[in-house]
């Protein structure tokens, strides 16, 4: 067959695949709730434009072969053992796009399950030997799916017999009608592109839920939040003072949180909370040489010493804080602006509030999920200069809050510490260390070669940090507050020096990178130390029933309550792309996009290489499937 015949088999296997997809596809329109023409025209706009590119994505493959068989070497040799280079063209085009059409498929019927499109955490659990039957799947379903996938397969055989029967019409594209008719085509595919993108970005400007929500129906969906401030103001666009787009009741659009109203006792010991929060404070800092004084209040508290933060960085480390969620579930926090229960309920108890932070409330967006409830008057700032001076400021200021506070009312206060954040800053009079990197540049330090002077800085500002934590506890301890003030003290993340190959932090789910300290003051609780697994996960479910509520923890969050009788065998740490199970053995890292399986892995919990990893799988995988009913359990 001549080139210019095959391009144009090609070409009318492309369009007729397309409609076959847009057809197949049809299922992801079904999920979505709409609510308005904005919600309507963006779903059919990304519709179209993304069946496109997901044909496009697998076409290119099938060009790559399609210019490789015509180097005269490759011909030459398909000849010699009497193959014709259009026949493995179209075997290849017919199962690349078989491929695609099962892959949707499968991809809906996952999403109709768990909310969650086909990702590094489903493709082990549905793709591996036994899969299916962890699932459930009985011999008819297992029948079904094959013949789907038979059929797929027959679709595209019989899609290429067609559009090789078009071809030899010899139909001309030069022709007013097919010229037309490929305008018109690609003017729509451009216009849904530019479209949607647009309503996106508009939409994730002013806060309105249901295109946001919408787009979460495809997978691989892009977001674009290219709307800046500037570029709003040019455009004549004011963000919504109440940017949350809110259902019958104040309920919440895509989310089912929580699951059932909370139900607190009403005559509850209403405690004064102070979060305080360290950027990058791992673990091991928390010892007598370095942190003298919260060494010692945490002698006299409870103390979890195997204390897992919920991310690797400091968005889904504070996040899993508040909410008790794993960080999966913080786009759709932050698009409907929901801040967490355990907020509403203080809101309700009228609290009152100073949250003070030395970095800022806006990135990540704790002004639009944490504290989005929280009037913008009692969220303050400061980031002046270094971290350490930031600090000092900050709690002078927290200090005074609590001094000048209403007393006929509890309080609550959150101070997020900036001292231990790279490059690392603190004053003379806080060096305990020495020996230390005195002046640290990003672009010229050997961090092979200095990186004990680093972790020296690093040192240096922990004991900083410290001093700044030490004016917080003595001035409790003074003002006779310990004995109705409950007082959390951690970090958001960790931080690591090399240990396993790296520095800083959200690069990996490495110990150093995860393990933070945990001490938590409640009064009239007597001292004690936790040395079984901890999270993040586990501080809202353990405020919440001090303050009365009745509800299960499962009713609002995955966590436990530290003082109850459960012990964790496990925890679940995030980050944008990854969920990551971890128990006393196993660490397990699965991608949360389709792209990412490359980025599967399985180590001990210490980061060493697990030889066979199989038998992870295998004794493991009723627990992956409780984590993954867990990750879609707040969704609706």
């Amino acid at each position: 067959m001549n080139p210019k015949n095959r391009g144009r088999v090609l070409f009318y296997y492309l369009c007729l695949t397309y409609v076959a997809l847009l057809i197949n596809s049809i299922g992801y329109l079904k999920s979505i709730k709409y609510v308005g023409a904005a919600t309507v025209i963006f779903a059919a706009a990304v519709y179209i434009s993304y069946c496109l590119l997901y044909l496009l994505i697998m076409f290119l493959p099938v060009h790559l072969l399609d210019r490789l068989l015509f180097i005269g070497a490759v011909e030459n040799l398909l000849r010699k053992i009497g193959i014709s280079s259009s026949a493995v063209l179209y075997v290849f085009s017919v199962a690349v796009f078989s491929f695609l059409q099962i892959f949707i498929f499968t991809d809906k019927f996952i999403y109709s399950m768990y909310n969650f499109h086909i990702n590094g955490f489903i493709w082990n659990i549905v793709f591996t030997p036994g899969g299916l039957d962890s699932l459930g799947a009985e011999n008819q379903t297992k029948l079904f799916f094959s013949l789907m996938a038979a059929g797929f397969i027959l679709l595209q055989f019989i899609l290429l017999a067609f559009s090789k029967f078009l071809a030899n019409r010899q139909l001309s594209f030069a022709s007013p009608f097919v010229r037309t008719t490929i305008i018109a085509a690609i003017t729509i595919f451009i216009l849904s592109g530019v479209f949607q993108a647009l309503a996106y970005g508009i939409s994730s400007f002013k806060g309105y839920v249901p295109v946001l929500a919408a787009s979460k129906a495809f997978p691989m969906y892009q977001r674009v939040t290219f709307i800046s401030r500037g570029l709003a103001k040019s455009l004549g666009l004011k963000p919504n003072k109440d940017a949350s787009f809110k259902m019958k009741a104040g309920k919440s659009f895509a989310l089912k949180y929580p699951l059932s109203p909370i139900i607190s006792d009403p005559n509850h010991t209403r405690y004064n909370i102070i979060f305080l929060v360290a950027e990058s404070l791992r673990g091991d800092m928390l010892t007598s040489e370095i942190m003298p004084v919260t060494w010692d209040f945490a002698q006299r508290s409870i103390r979890c010493t195997d204390h897992y933060s919920a991310g690797n960085g400091t968005r889904m480390g504070i996040f899993g804080m508040f909410y008790g969620l794993y960080g999966n579930y913080w786009f759709n926090f932050l698009d409907e602006r929901k801040g967490p229960v355990l907020m509403d309920m203080l809101i309700e108890d009228s609290y009152q509030f100073s949250m003070h932070t030395s970095a800022a409330f806006t990135y990540p967006e704790f002004d639009k999920t944490i504290f989005s409830n929280i009037d913008p008057c009692d969220l303050h700032p400061f980031a002046g200069g270094q971290g350490w001076k930031s600090d000092r400021k900050n709690i002078s200021n927290l200090i005074d809050f609590i001094e000048n506070r209403d007393r006929s009312r509890p309080f609550m206060t959150f101070m997020f510490f900036e001292s231990p954040h790279a490059r690392y800053y603190f004053p003379p009079d806080t060096v305990i260390r020495p020996d230390y990197l005195k002046e640290f540049n990003y672009a010229t330090v050997d961090y092979k070669k200095d990186i004990g002077l680093i972790k020296n800085r690093y040192i240096n500002s922990c004991n900083h940090l410290d001093t700044q934590l030490a004016r917080v506890i003595n001035y409790l301890k003074d003002n006779n507050l310990l004995d109705s003030t409950i007082v959390i003290i951690t970090g958001d993340h960790g931080e690591e020096f090399m240990e396993k190959g790296r520095w800083g932090h959200n690069s990996a789910f490495t110990e150093e990178q995860t393990i933070v300290p945990m001490v938590l003051w409640i009064p009239g609780c007597k001292p004690r130390t936790i040395t079984s697994i901890t999270s993040h996960l586990d501080i809202v479910p353990t405020l919440m029933k001090l303050l009365g509520v009745k509800n299960p923890p499962a009713d609002y969050c995955l966590g436990y309550d530290l003082l109850g009788d459960k012990i964790r065998s496990f925890t679940v740490i995030s980050d944008w792309n990854a969920l990551v199970y971890v128990d006393d053995k196993f660490k397990a890292v699965f991608p949360l996009g389709v792209y990412g399986f490359g980025n599967q892995n399985v180590t001990t919990h210490n980061d060493a290489e697990v030889e066979n990893t199989d038998a992870f799988y295998n004794s493991h995988r009723d627990v992956l499937l409780k984590i993954l009913d867990q990750a879609g359990k707040f969704t609706d």
